[in-house]
């Protein structure tokens, strides 16, 4: 069979489901891409089915497996194209894939007062594939990554340790493997598992690049080996009633900010979740954890972690019409609880004490949309008392180009291998492995106001200014330990509170040839002006940092 006959046979096959309000305000499920090929995302390529599902009796996704925004159409209304065959058999199976390369460079800064300027400047791929089948309630779903990483263009190890933005190339990385069995008003699912919640601040599951009007490339994504239960309690009572979520999930950590189970990490979670789930753009909730943390190379009661999650998240869009759109999100919570991972001579046992929020929203009038983005973590002004209060939001979690994805990032790792040398501090202090950041944003508030504007239906650019400030001095902790616990920074000189000015710019083209494919190439740049944080000693501020981006995205 020829290749156009065989791309149009499969695209004929296809047998997708997502949300869609009927008019009596109840829910319905509608034909629409389960997988849809995003800027960044993999899309659909094959998905068969024998006697396609009732749409009266399909199962919506349960409120943990996010659904990623549909990609924008390469022209205005494209339609959606859509068709159903039979032959006895409720079997369906679905193969979805992308691949992507990126090469960023940034122009050389210091890591600390002691090393010259350092040249980062990673060439990056992924690929990546999502196949699943389904045979009537039942299914198993899978995902994995493989050349994912940075290939060559990253400092070594032994400058900045290996909590970095960039992660070296890896052969295989597998994201999800797990069983499912989908009923009228729920699922269950058990195994390897992304998980993600609200805007992404507190878990996140790096499934998709930001699209035209962010920026940042995700790395990571958090996965964990999961048991989880997903109803709609009054799916009986129809209308309204039908989008009221519960959520109950048993965690074993596989990987997220703070723990990794290859390193000897145990970190066990217990989630409870509550929402109102209109559809994917129109949804709040709150989400409780549990947390209990060890290490099993640990044994002399250090790296224990038992900590309570409150997180409240939603987002909604207003005022849709053809042309118009307002959308708000925001996701706010707190951490408390205690841990001994950064214990100090004063404290054994630390309190922990944690706050953070963002919020996000957008104005689109006809082809020009109006951003904005507003973050807070809180900080710890005294790494040396009897408290833990600097949060961390997820480092998949991408706001700007150059100041937490690499001035911050860098130079924490950097201080981590400092606070860790034998010859300059003996005794390695508990927590100095987990000093990078890697390009979360903590110890901060930021505002990022953007524009972007649609030139063509395929074109977008996009940029503005991200002013960030301080939640608590910016220390080094080695500096400032040898400095008789004066805050010092990492270039040697006392901080102020500005973080200092960014200004980024982005362009994006998508192309579709065929319905099936989405090729996507974007293009971003910024330049990093610092503020009073970045103090030298001689009392100047650190140079300004430029930075640029290009990568190229295939999603079948």
């Amino acid at each position: 069979m020829h290749a156009p006959r065989l791309v149009a046979f499969a695209a004929a096959l296809t047998s997708l489901f997502a949300f869609a309000q009927t008019d009596d305000g109840g829910m319905a499920v509608a034909p629409a891409a389960a997988n849809p090929g995003g800027a960044d995302a993999p899309g659909e390529i094959i998905r068969q089915g024998f006697d396609g599902p009732d749409a009266g009796d399909a199962v919506p996704e349960p409120w943990q497996q996010t659904t990623p925004a549909p990609a924008q159409p390469a022209t205005p209304e494209e339609p959606t194209k859509k068709e159903e065959t039979g032959s006895g058999l409720d079997i369906t199976a679905a193969l979805a894939a992308s691949a992507r390369i990126s090469y960023e460079g940034a122009t050389p800064f210091p890591l600390d007062d002691k090393s010259g300027p350092t040249t980062i400047a990673p060439l990056m791929t992924r690929v990546r594939v999502t196949p699943e089948i389904h045979l009537k309630g039942f299914g198993l779903i899978g995902e994995a990554d493989t050349a994912s990483g940075a290939i060559i263009g990253t400092p070594s190890k032994a400058l900045v340790g290996d909590r970095v933005p960039y992660p070296a190339i890896s052969a295989l990385d597998l994201r999800k493997l797990y069983l499912e069995y989908k009923w009228n008003s729920g699922a269950f699912r058990v195994g390897l598992q992304t998980q993600s919640w609200g805007l992404g601040m507190l878990a996140n599951d790096g499934a998709k690049d930001p699209e035209a009007g962010d920026f940042g490339q995700q790395q990571f994504g958090n996965t964990t080996y999961r048991a989880l239960l997903a109803v709609r309690p009054l799916f009986n009572l129809g209308g309204t009633f039908k989008a009221f979520e519960t959520a109950l999930a048993a965690d074993l950590i596989n990987r997220d900010n703070l723990s990794e189970f290859s390193r000897g990490d145990r970190a066990f979670q217990g989630v409870l979740a509550l929402r109102f789930n209109k559809d994917p753009e129109n949804n709040f909730g709150i989400y409780g954890v549990y947390r209990a943390q060890t290490n099993v190379n640990v044994t002399d009661g250090g790296k224990q972690t038992n900590v309570f999650v409150v997180d409240a998240a939603g987002k909604w869009e207003f005022f849709k019409r053809r042309n118009r759109a307002l959308k708000v999100g925001f996701e706010a919570l707190t951490i408390n609880g205690t841990t001994t991972q950064a214990r100090n001579e004063n404290a054994a046992l630390l309190k922990v004490q944690q706050f953070g929020a963002a919020a996000k929203v957008s104005y689109k009038a006809n082809r020009l949309t109006l951003l904005a983005d507003w973050g807070f973590a809180s900080g710890d002004q005294n790494p040396g008392d009897d408290r833990l209060e600097n949060f961390r939001f997820d480092r998949d979690f991408k706001v700007g180009l150059v100041l937490f994805d690499h001035v911050m990032a860098y130079q924490s790792a950097r201080s981590s291998v400092r606070a860790s040398d034998p010859n300059l501090v003996g005794i390695a202090p508990e927590g100095a492995d987990l000093l990078g950041t890697a390009g979360s944003i903590t110890g901060v508030w930021y505002l990022f106001p953007r524009v972007k504007y649609g030139l063509f239906d395929w074109l977008d650019v996009y940029g503005g200014p991200l002013f960030a400030f301080s939640t608590a001095r910016l220390a080094d902790p080695f500096n400032t330990r040898i400095g008789g616990g004066t805050a010092i920074n990492s270039l040697g000189g006392r901080p102020g509170l500005y973080m200092g000015t960014e200004v980024d710019l982005g362009v994006q083209a998508r192309y579709r040839p065929i319905p099936e494919l989405l090729i996507t190439a974007t293009g971003e740049g910024g330049l990093f002006l610092p503020g009073d944080a970045y103090t030298l000693p001689t009392g100047g501020v650190m140079g300004p940092v430029g930075f640029g981006r290009i990568r190229l995205s295939i999603a079948l």
